[in-house]
């Protein structure tokens, strides 16, 4: 699974065998520039955010216009990235397919798949930038400070044409893989296989443009089912996840309804999604949580949960366990616990012998706790696709996330029991040692007590929880002389980069939810549903099993994204609670990432050691399946577990 690990201006943007002298340069400057704005409108935002809670709650007053602010801001946060990433070839796509076809196959699978994404960016910003023309000719401001709107929607159509360019630019050095590929026969394949993608592309585009062009009748139901079916081949040939949604919107659309229909419905879309300052909640506990981890604190976590618990059987992984689900309440996702506690745990584990599979596994499972114990970007997805509050649904995952951790040191430590060998005992701490080392985790304490208990308390909403969270986070660094500049100015790269992938996603995956409602897709499969007379659980069940096979092939974001809008409403129509089954929804996709074999944690761990191959992080994962699933049954049993937090608030 591709994710954004590159930095601009020091990888090449597409794979290691395009020319070195790829025309790409001359993109970066403009790239880095919008990068700037970025940045400036991040700090900006959490100044408003932060500003408001502070005025709210001592005052009685708020910052005149706040949330319209954050919604303009956050149109400059959320695109202007989006070249930056697809620079470093950072957009998701499943490419487990990629690396099976021979370089004659993949590279013009590659140029095809950017052809295509070109295309439906290239289009995005042309409704932009039409929408934009009516906001100045209808003069359209905003509602309490009058401010015109169109300048935001014109930067937006910008930054999107930008990415359509950088695009082009990787579209271009592609092509040029595929003819600098050394044996002719391979080239000619490859041009003939780089022809066929050109022609399905242009096949594609017309239909979208003229769908009156297509060739024969197809009932309504057909024709969304084949569209659907169009999305999920090419995410799996390794096109952007989400262009696949968008074209496959496009067609839906464009098939049921008409051209004109679809297009504007992909402008609309675009700046409602992307101005919505509900949408800030992301970039603001990214940002804190990238600021906490470039200041040291989950090395001071492990450290404290190290002196504690060390010593007893297995007892190194399951300080990594403890320490993931400390930092799980800073932190909204997984890869930054895996980074985080693998650079710190594994020379440790290694050093007293463990067996590089345990080691390996328990931090690419504990890591999962992220997004379980608030803040979870799982969760923010989930609610934001389902309307669910969000800050129930943090409330929700706090006990299941702390409960794992539990199941997991108690898994880690049987086995280490059973076969000493497997994970021997670390030294024994001195009270004193333990109580020093104890002294070095108030900072996540503090910003813990400082998000969790605004949220539970109502005194914040999640966006100005996660404003507050960066300001304590950046009070804190700077007090401990943790954080310097090039750290500071990393943290808000990082930010903005895995920013812009999410929304980018979400952007166009309500267009393709849109076409999911006019499809008639989901009341299809209720009444196939209803056809097989399955009882509740059944159902569950069913949908459970569904994300097990579909987390072998895809991540935990496109798989939220493509299947909460088909799985809600059969959910909801069975009488399960919303907020209880995101739970259920978000550990079986998280399970995904520890599964062959796509497994990005998997993945991500295996960067970091050379001593253990993936298949041997993969065989040690199994084992803590069970973990996964004594999980799951204690939350269908004992619905509580997720639903009693969120009814106390």
């Amino acid at each position: 699974m591709s994710s954004d690990m590159g930095r601009i201006g020091t990888e090449m943007p597409v794979e290691s065998e395009t020319p070195a002298k790829a025309p790409w340069r001359f993109i970066a400057w403009p790239n880095l520039a919008a990068q700037w704005i970025g940045g400036g409108a991040l700090v900006l935002m959490t100044g408003v955010t932060m500003a408001d809670v502070v005025l709210r709650n001592l005052f009685s007053v708020v910052v005149p216009g706040g949330m319209e602010i954050n919604g303009l801001l956050m149109i400059l946060v959320a695109l202007s990235t989006l070249g930056v990433v697809e620079l470093a070839r950072g957009h998701i796509r499943v490419d487990m397919l990629l690396q099976l076809m021979p370089d004659h196959v993949r590279l013009p699978t590659v140029a095809g798949g950017l052809l295509l994404t070109l295309g439906t960016v290239a289009i995005t910003a042309s409704e932009i930038f039409k929408e934009t023309a009516l906001l100045i000719d209808d003069s359209i401001v905003t509602g309490v400070l009058k401010v015109p709107e169109w300048p935001f929607a014109l930067v937006a159509a910008i930054f999107m044409l930008l990415f359509a360019v950088t695009l082009l630019v990787n579209l271009v050095a592609a092509l040029r893989a595929v003819a600098a590929l050394r044996d002719p026969r391979a080239v000619a394949i490859g041009l003939a296989w780089g022809l066929a993608w050109g022609l399905a592309a242009a096949a594609i585009f017309c239909l979208i443009l003229f769908p009156q062009a297509l060739p024969f009748d197809l009932p309504r139901e057909t024709r969304g089912a084949l569209c659907i079916a169009l999305c999920f081949v090419l995410i799996f040939l390794g096109i952007h996840v989400a262009a696949a949604m968008a074209i496959t919107a496009l067609m839906g659309i464009s098939l049921l309804i008409g051209a004109k229909a679809s297009l504007t419905s992909l402008g609309t879309t675009a700046l409602d999604v992307v101005g919505d300052q509900t949408w800030s909640v992301i970039p603001l506990f990214t940002w804190m949580g990238l600021i906490v981890v470039a200041s040291g604190f989950a090395e001071d976590l492990y450290r404290a949960a190290y002196r504690w618990i060390g010593h007893l059987p297995g007892g190194l992984a399951s300080a990594s366990t403890v320490s993931c689900a400390g930092l799980s309440s800073i932190v909204g996702d997984t890869l930054s616990g895996v980074y985080a506690m693998g650079s710190i745990a594994l020379p440790q584990m290694k050093r007293y012998g463990y067996d590089m599979k345990l080691a390996t596994a328990s931090i690419a499972c504990a890591a999962t706790i992220g997004v379980m114990i608030p803040p979870s970007l799982a969760f923010i997805v989930y609610g934001m696709i389902t309307e669910v509050s969000i800050g129930k649904l943090f409330m929700a995952g706090v006990l299941p996330g702390i409960l794992f951790a539990v199941i997991l040191v108690l898994l880690i430590t049987v086995r280490a029991w059973l076969n000493p060998a497997l994970a021997p005992r670390g030294a024994v701490s001195s009270w004193r040692e333990r109580l020093d080392a104890s002294t070095g985790v108030w900072p996540v304490l503090a910003l813990m007590l400082l998000v969790l208990g605004g949220i539970y308390t109502g005194i914040v909403t999640p966006n100005e929880a996660g404003g507050i969270g960066v300001a304590g986070a950046l009070l804190i660094s700077v007090l401990t002389r943790r954080l310097t500049w090039r750290a500071f100015w990393r943290s808000i790269e990082q930010t903005l980069r895995l920013t812009a992938g999410i929304i980018l996603i979400f952007l166009f995956a309500t267009a393709f939810s849109r076409f999911i409602a006019i499809s008639g897709l989901t009341q299809q499969i209720a009444s196939l549903v209803a056809e097989l007379k399955l009882g509740p659980y059944e159902l569950i069940g069913a949908i459970l099993l569904f994300y097990v096979v579909i987390g072998m092939f895809m991540n935990a974001l496109p798989a939220l994204v493509l299947t909460v809008p088909l799985f809600y409403p059969l959910a909801m129509n069975a009488g399960f609670d919303p907020v209880w089954f995101g739970v259920l929804v978000v550990i079986m996709v998280e399970l995904g990432v520890v599964t062959p074999p796509i497994g990005v944690n998997v993945f991500a761990i295996a960067s970091m050691t050379s001593d253990v191959s993936m298949y041997d992080i993969f065989r040690g994962v199994f084992p803590f399946w069970i973990a996964y699933f004594a999980l799951i049954l204690l939350i269908i049993a004992f619905p509580q577990i997720a639903l009693l937090l969120p009814s106390l608030m």
